[in-house]
């Protein structure tokens, strides 16, 4: 039996099941799902499995999960598998007193701290404990110097506009310790921010009041593409020429603060302003309850929508479906960045480029740094999807589990009455 035989298989026998519980008709659900003919990507497959086996609230249930159970419990993990990236044939040697000097275009190529973090988009996009790699690299570029996790320098050039990254103390340590202690200070996903980015790259909220211009947008969108394309294993990894027409047409919808989008009913303009987005996450971000969680984002399309004549009462289910379905792959893309593309972790590529480089660093323009070190962050990226990818999975199943346990028991229970009837029948006897 081929994949897509298997799949078609998969929907006829949970509706075959479904009917059983409801004691209704097999509902045909065998050719209407995208993910039956996408041969590489898994999580389309599950997403299409728990709206048939949940309903149609599955995606909003799965986006809370998301971003309370998932993003709660991932850090552990994402620092385990960047630290085994981060192993190189000269980890065990002493740490060198080194001086690495790298613009800081080159680190936060988004232009993150040119954003004070107590402004209206800074309280969103930095750290709430201060003490995070983006808050002292701010503290760098505002005070000249500053000291992260105790363990590394950054000292700032005003004239160069770069940072000098040195060790604080490089006696008794290894390139490999010192690495790990790196990674060990970091914080990979800051729930707030982490809600924040998941949310912007839909909406545009933040990013489009930060007065950015379109040919800086341009850049970020064709670094997304290309981690996309890290993401769904693309070999081409290239920016087309359509794509770039669909990038430079994003860009120039997000430097006017709106963003299009074909949410099952034709294309509409989606609007959501800053001070939406600011209590959207000032109220989730804190939150462990993901049908809360899940309830407050469903709540910002009815405000983004609301002057959009296509979302009307008859389609809303719809454009709830498709919504959640985007969003969800957009949080899939939040979490590859986060261990991609992040000031952070650019850092990490520039220091420890330098021990195999005489000291020298290899990082440059992101576009060609997502080239140069494809092994390494598509590993990260890896390790990043299989943690998304097990916990939508284990989600399906509990989901799968609590539909089959009452149907399996009324068949048992049936195939046991028909045993006993059996054994009257062949006994003559009324005894059991």
């Amino acid at each position: 039996m081929g994949l897509i035989d298997q799949k078609k298989n998969i929907f006829t026998t949970i509706g075959a099941y479904t009917s059983v519980g409801q004691a209704g008709t097999p509902p045909n659900t065998t050719n209407i799902f995208p993910s039956i003919n996408n041969k590489k990507d898994i999580v389309p497959l599950l997403l299409d499995i728990l709206k048939v086996v949940v309903g149609s609230n599955a995606l909003q249930q799965l986006t809370g999960e998301l971003f309370t159970n998932l993003i709660d419990n991932i850090e552990p993990n994402l620092k385990s598998s960047i630290k085994k990236q981060n192993i190189q044939s000269n980890s065990g040697e002493p740490l060198p007193n080194f001086n690495v000097n790298v613009p800081v275009k080159n680190i936060d190529f988004t232009g993150k701290y040119k954003t004070n973090p107590m402004s209206a988009q800074g309280i969103l996009t930095y750290g709430s404990s201060g003490n995070d790699f983006d808050n002292v690299a701010y503290k760098a570029i505002t005070n000249g110097s500053s000291t992260f996790g105790g363990i590394l320098n950054i000292n700032y050039n005003s004239v160069t506009d770069s940072f000098a990254f040195s060790p604080v103390n490089s006696g008794g340590a290894t390139i490999g310790t010192f690495m790990d202690s790196m990674v060990d200070h970091m914080t990979i996903i800051d729930k707030k921010t982490f809600m924040t980015n998941a949310m912007n790259l839909f909406y545009g909220s933040v990013t489009g009041s930060q007065g950015k211009t379109v040919e800086e947008l341009t850049n970020e969108l064709q670094v997304a593409k290309l981690i996309e394309q890290l993401i769904n294993d693309n070999a081409s990894f290239e920016i087309l020429p359509e794509d770039y027409e669909s990038i430079l047409r994003k860009a120039q919808e997000l430097s006017k603060g709106v963003n299009y989008y074909d949410l099952g009913c034709g294309v509409m303009e989606v609007v959501f302003p800053l001070s939406g987005m600011t209590d959207l996450i000032s109220s989730i971000s804190g939150s462990t309850n993901s049908f809360f969680v899940g309830n407050q984002i469903n709540n910002t399309i009815d405000t983004s929508t609301k002057n959009n004549p296509v979302a009307t009462e008859n389609n809303k289910q719809t454009i709830k479906d498709s919504f959640f379905q985007k969003l969800i792959d957009l949080i899939t893309q939040t979490l590859a960045n986060a261990v991609c593309t992040t000031p952070q972790i650019r850092t990490i590529l520039a220091i420890s480029s330098s021990f195999q480089n005489n000291g020298e660093t290899q990082i440059g323009n992101p576009l060609d740094d997502l080239k140069k070190f494809r092994i390494y962050l598509k590993c990260n990226i890896n390790s990043a999807m299989a943690l998304i990818n097990k916990f939508i999975f284990d989600l399906v199943t509990t989901f799968l589990i609590a539909l089959l346990n009452p149907i399996v028991r009324s068949i048992i229970k049936e195939k046991i009455n028909q045993y006993v009837g059996i054994i009257k029948s062949l006994t003559g006897t009324n005894i059991l």
